[in-house]
């Protein structure tokens, strides 16, 4: 007799290995093993079979005929993944109907119920079709927080499914962040990815980009947070500091008597930070009277704004209502933009940012046309014996831009509009070419941008001709700078 080894895919179902062995007995073969594991594949089932040539062939013909014998053998691979399943009732239903939707078979399922929330489903997925695994996954990620623990399939194929959910995961664990801003990150990623890869881009590339981002900011927390602190006087009894960390605004802080008085504040994930050093700077800050102004309603100016809870806020129409909207979880001006949504939310959740209570804005303009050309006059600032004019621009890097402008003292906070790259530290130079990439421009109008650029240029140049020295420009990132004719040169930096 001979022995003949047959590799056979059977359907999961009873009586499946009864109907293999009754035609190999019919044939009157002698299976000498068997071997099958449920685990590793759900339909393979080795047997050697002791027979005559002519009842061996007969065996494989009636195996073939009724597709337990196929051609090619099906590409069976094992995914674990953990599903973060909320605590309620029914809550684990939808997964179980997606795998069973695309006839996937669960080889092993660890779970164990906590007080947590969430509760963390751990799966060994059986794939026969790898083409499956991307919207599979998709799907489950559309309604919970999945991670991937190992994936035989190729990363290319799975069209970077794998890729977010894995950098989702990796950012939850760096941020601490809950389950729901980190399907929030999930979902804000993929955003920018669509985006990005109908421009062109490498999906690996965009989300080293995302990567970078969050480590950037992150890696600054605590002890490792540095900030360049430059300290002028523009008027007798006024003193202006600029604090620049490497990633955020510029804040800018000024002193006279009682009062203090702050531009823009920066991440709010520094908060803490940001008051050990302006308690260092201002002894007693903390319950001194404050007045918050910025130049414009992006997240990385706003940061503080929250957080400095006894401030009075003040700023134009265009900016309350962009952060009016923040509040009622509607888009704000910058995410009017579409390719500026995705980045926009991400910088919300890697830095923590919380909108203000509106009730403390005080509100500059009532009547300010919702659109115009150029600067146009919408209020003063007073500080201490200086008064700025506030001037409200077109809208080129965002709606509701701002500068301020003290002809006296010859100095303009010219938010975003100027800033001094080529004064620019190398961190600061690396995380300011992040923005950029990850939605295209950090304007909402590139040309009404340069438009506002050109008319601050020709403003800056009026007030140094008119006062015999360069005006001073306090950007907002880098250095405070002078105006050397149409460019920019830093002035001397006191680290503290």
């Amino acid at each position: 007799m001979e022995r003949k080894s047959y590799v056979t895919s059977m359907p999961d179902e009873s009586g499946a290995l009864l109907r293999a062995s009754r035609i190999i007995a019919g044939h009157g073969g002698n299976i000498v093993r068997a071997s099958y594991n449920k685990a590793v594949d759900l339909h393979m089932l080795f047997l050697d079979v002791a027979a005559p040539r002519e009842a061996l062939e007969g065996i494989e013909k009636e195996l073939l005929k009724i597709g337990y014998i196929k051609d090619k053998l099906a590409d069976t691979r094992v995914i674990e993944v953990v599903v973060k399943i909320p605590d309620r009732p029914g809550a684990l239903l939808p997964v179980l109907e997606i795998l069973n939707r695309h006839g996937i078979n669960i080889s092993y399922l660890n779970y164990s119920s906590s007080d947590e929330p969430y509760q963390d489903f751990k799966m060994g997925l059986l794939i026969e079709d790898p083409g499956i695994v991307k919207p599979l996954l998709d799907e489950i990620s559309e309604l919970y927080q999945i991670n991937i623990i190992q994936c035989e399939i190729s990363e290319e194929n799975l069209d970077n499914t794998v890729f977010y959910i894995r950098l989702a995961n990796e950012m939850q664990k760096l941020l601490d962040l809950d389950t729901e801003k980190t399907m929030r990150f999930i979902a804000e990623s993929n955003r920018i990815l669509q985006i990005l890869q109908a421009e062109g881009e490498n999906a690996s590339k965009v989300f080293d980009y995302i990567r970078r981002f969050a480590y950037f900011v992150s890696n600054y927390r605590g002890d490792s947070f540095k900030a360049t602190v430059e300290e002028l006087t523009p008027a007798e009894g006024l003193t202006l500091y600029s604090i620049q960390p490497p990633c955020g605004s510029n804040t800018y802080l000024f002193t006279s008597g009682e009062e203090l008085v702050l531009i823009d504040t920066g991440y709010a994930v520094y908060a803490g930070e940001m008051k050990k050093l302006l308690n260092g700077l201002v002894p007693g800050f903390e319950p001194l009277p404050k007045r918050i102004y910025i130049t414009h309603a992006d997240v990385d100016h706003c940061g503080l704004l929250s957080r400095l809870e006894d401030a009075e806020i003040v700023l134009n129409k265009k900016s309350a209502d962009s952060l009016k909207r923040q509040a009622a979880g509607l888009p704000d001006y910058r995410e009017n933009n579409e390719l500026s949504f995705g980045y926009s939310k991400i910088s919300q959740i890697v830095s923590g940012y919380v909108p203000p209570d509106p009730s403390r804005f005080k509100i500059l303009d009532t009547d300010t046309p919702e659109e115009h050309e150029g600067f146009i006059l919408i209020g003063q600032m007073t500080v201490g014996n200086l008064s700025f004019d506030i001037l409200e621009g077109g809208g080129g890097h965002l709606g509701g831009e701002m500068i301020y402008v003290s002809e006296k003292a010859g100095i303009i906070f010219t938010g975003d509009l100027l800033v001094n790259i080529s004064g620019f530290s190398e961190e600061l130079a690396q995380f300011n070419s992040l923005a950029p990439y990850l939605m295209k421009s950090v304007n909402v109008d590139s040309k009404r941008a340069t438009e506002m650029r050109k008319e601050i240029i020709r403003l800056a140049g009026e007030i140094s001709r008119l006062n015999g020295r360069p005006c001073i420009i306090c950007g907002g990132h880098g250095p405070i700078s002078v105006l050397d004719g149409d460019r920019l040169t830093a002035v001397s930096r006191i680290k503290r």
